[in-house]
């Protein structure tokens, strides 16, 4: 629940990072699409607290939800990142380098992959997948975090401003 309600208010913090620098974010597909995935591991989070949240499901049921985001989820990040690869030449070279890093900290593969590994565990009627569930949470949060603060403070400096 704390993740889910931490998740929520982070994707605030998102939103208000690229207003602030909305001239310059919208000009670049690459930045577009790069905090379009960091918006994705917010929200993963949150759909995991969602889905934890649902009383009386069985552990098999909840792992076959797990196995659903974790293919969604994954399946998202791959389009998003291709779509920002393709965007890779249009705008000014310091936008892209920025894009760069936050490919670099942005933990998307990661998350996918530990979700669909604590689905698949309690899938098989094996409970320690719900202590594996803890590793994509906190690095889905800390590498949106890191992502929402590169796109709040290390953005460049639109032309003419």
């Amino acid at each position: 629940m704390i993740a889910g309600s931490a998740a929520a208010g982070l994707t605030g913090l998102l939103f208000v990072a690229v207003s602030i620098r909305m001239d310059v974010i919208a000009q670049s597909r690459e930045l577009r699409n790069r905090a379009a995935q960091t918006l994705e591991l917010f929200v993963t989070v949150l759909f995991v607290g969602i889905l934890l949240s649902i009383p009386a499901q069985s552990i098999r049921i909840f792992g076959v939800e797990l196995v659903a985001l974790a293919v969604i989820t994954g399946a998202g990040f791959l389009i998003l990142d291709r779509r920002a690869r393709g965007g890779a030449s249009m705008g000014d070279g310091r936008a892209h380098a920025l894009a760069s890093i936050l490919d670099a900290v942005s933990p998307n593969a990661v998350t996918a992959a530990l979700i669909l590994i604590a689905g698949v565990l309690l899938l098989a009627g094996i409970h320690a997948g719900l202590d594996v569930l803890v590793a994509p949470v906190i690095v889905a949060i800390a590498g949106g975090v890191a992502s929402a603060w590169l796109l709040l403070t290390k953005i460049p400096a639109s032309p003419g401003v």
